[in-house]
Parts: structure tokens; sequence; C-alpha cells
């Protein structure tokens, strides 16, 4: 009987040192298989800015697979129209951050300083007056000014992506409060150093594929802030150029992080200015009066260029006609602001 015991005890841990290799990796297959859509649809990653956002809102814009910029390059829109033609629009787009990446809409509300959500932020450098003279007084060597930034300074700014979010009623807000503002988000490529820009880098993967890389984004209201909000935030009212011009608008630098300074390259201290709509500036020249429009132009961090548009009397003769075309005032004298005088 002890010897049957044991043949029978050999016999049973001889099977099991046989199991094939389905036995293993069916249990492993079922969890992978399990682990990956849950992964897919709830990633181990921190929720950002614009996750929280889509839950209650909307971005504006079209898809790129909408795009009216695509074709923008064909053939057909490189053949010389006819003299009868009309001008075709071809894409409308709003740019929420001056000098930043836009947003193309397939439609848009036209307010008195132009289309909705354009230019309503601008960034700015703290710039000093250099050189000075010699003589100058310590009041002068120490004066400094606010002066807008563009793409021609810092061309990462064209890397700089927006986008603004509007209410949607028809999103669920069962485990969150609705709201009815609307926000802007701005996010530009960013990655700590050490393990912490390690885990950026993987969540960036896991979140937007391959290509994606680590981004740090930044909430702005579209609203102009109230007089307690001004307040409360510490924001401050300060002169900024724009181009020749100087206007008053809401200093907002305690919104934006260190790291775009870095990213942009910027070396002096930088800020972001919100155009206030009772402070606009009224466009003057090559822009129709008040008595032909019945009421000034304005433009908040708009380009006063916006309204400088050709008469359609410089082409009437057709260039076969054109012998001469003289640029400035009758005196000589170069005026950029003056249309050319077409002598036929």
């Amino acid at each position: 009987m002890e010897a049957a015991a044991s043949n029978i005890t050999a016999s049973a841990l001889g099977h099991s040192s046989g199991l094939s290799f389905g036995f293993y990796f069916l249990p492993f297959a079922t969890v992978v298989c399990f682990l990956i859509p849950v992964l897919y649809i709830f990633p181990p990653i921190p929720a950002t800015t614009s996750d929280a956002l889509g839950a209650t809102h909307s971005k504006i814009g079209v898809t790129p697979s909408k795009s009216n910029l695509r074709d923008q390059f064909s053939a057909a829109h490189q053949e010389p129209g006819s003299s009868g033609a009309a001008a075709r629009l071809q894409a409308l787009c709003v740019y929420p951050i001056k000098s930043c990446r836009g947003i193309e809409v397939a439609r848009s509300k036209l307010l008195p300083t132009g289309l909705e959500f354009d230019r309503l932020y601008t960034f700015a450098q703290l710039k000093t007056t250099f050189p000075v003279a010699l003589d100058a007084s310590e009041e002068d060597k120490d004066r400094h000014s606010w002066e807008f930034v563009t793409q021609r300074q810092f061309p990462l700014l064209a890397t700089v992506k927006v986008d603004v979010f509007v209410p949607d009623a028809t999103k669920s807000t069962a485990f969150m409060e609705r709201s009815g503002d609307a926000w802007i988000v701005f996010r530009f490529p960013w990655q700590d150093r050490g393990f912490a820009g390690a885990m950026q880098w993987v969540a960036a993967k896991i979140r937007d594929g391959w290509r994606g890389v680590p981004e740090k984004e930044v909430l702005l209201p579209v609203e102009f802030p109230t007089a307690k909000e001004i307040e409360e935030r510490g924001y401050a009212y300060e002169d900024v150029r724009i181009w020749n011009e100087v206007v008053t608008a809401l200093n907002m630098e305690k919104e934006i992080p260190n790291e775009l300074r870095l990213y942009l390259g910027v070396s002096n201290k930088l800020a972001l200015f919100r155009s206030d709509p009772s402070k606009l500036r009224e466009v003057y020249r090559c822009a129709p009066g008040k008595e032909e429009a019945g009421h000034q132009p304005v433009v908040g961090f708009q380009d006063a260029v916006s309204c400088r548009v050709s008469r359609a009397s410089w082409l009437s003769g057709g260039p076969d006609n054109v012998k001469k075309v003289t640029i400035g005032s009758p005196d000589g004298k170069l005026d950029a602001f003056m249309g050319p005088v077409i002598h036929e």
C-alpha cells in the first residue's frame, strides 16, 4: 500500500511539472486584456485644466479635418481671377492672446473692436531706456515702461497654443457645479527636470500619443475682472506700448508662471495685460471719421493696420495703363500712411 501511494504521489508531481505554456499565459492575457481598456478610459495620469473644463464647456473652433485652410495652397487659389471676380474669404481666425497661435472659427460675432474673443490679452516685457546720456538724471536712468512682444522678437510665441472654452448646456453636470463663464486656456511645452519631468513625459505620451510632449497650462477668464476681483488678485492698471501708441490696460502678471518667460527666452520681466473695454483706443489714421461712420472706430490690442484698406480707385486704371506710381505726399516726402498717386 505504501509503495502504491508513493507511485501515485510521484505521478502527480510529475504531471504538475509538465504544465503547458497556455496554463500560465491564459491568466496573464486575461489580466492584460482587462487592463488595456480600463487604462484607456481611465488613464493613470492627472487631469489637466482643459480636461476639467471639457466636462461642462466646449472649445470653439473647427476641427482640423474641417479646416478651410487645408487647401489654401491648392492650384485653384493660385490662378489669376477675372476682372469681375469677387474676393472670397478663405478662413476666419481669432487670436485671443496677441502674437500667439490663433483659432479658426466657422462664424463669429462682430463687435465694435472686431471679432469676438480676438486680442483680449497681450504679453509685454518691461524695458528700460538704453542707452542713456552720461548727464541723464537718476530718474531718467531708472525709467522703464511696458512694451508688447511679438513673434519677430520671440518666435516661440507661435508655439503657444490657445483654446477658448464656452459653456455647453448639453453636457452633464451631475457631479460638478455648472459654470456660465467662458475661459481661455493657453499652454506651452515645458518639462521639469529629474523624476518629475520623466513622469510628465510619460503622461504626455499616454494622453496624446507618441508625438505628445509635456505642456504647462494656464487658465484665464474671458470676461474682464470685476473691481473686487482686481483688488483680491492684486492686479493693477499700467500703461503698455502697442507699436507707437500707449494704452492703459490691466496688468495680470500674477497669472503667468515664470516658466513661460524662460521658455520664450525673455530676459526682461514678463507680464500679461488684459484690454479694458472702457479704455479702448480710438483709431484716426486710415479709418473713417465719426462724421462718416457715425462713431470713431476703436480697437483694443488689435493693430490699427486692420483699418488700412485700399481704395478701389487705386486699381481703377488696371496695371496695363499705369505708367508711374508715386508713394508719398506731393512735396516729395515719404509718408507710409498716404496712398499711392497713380499716373496713367
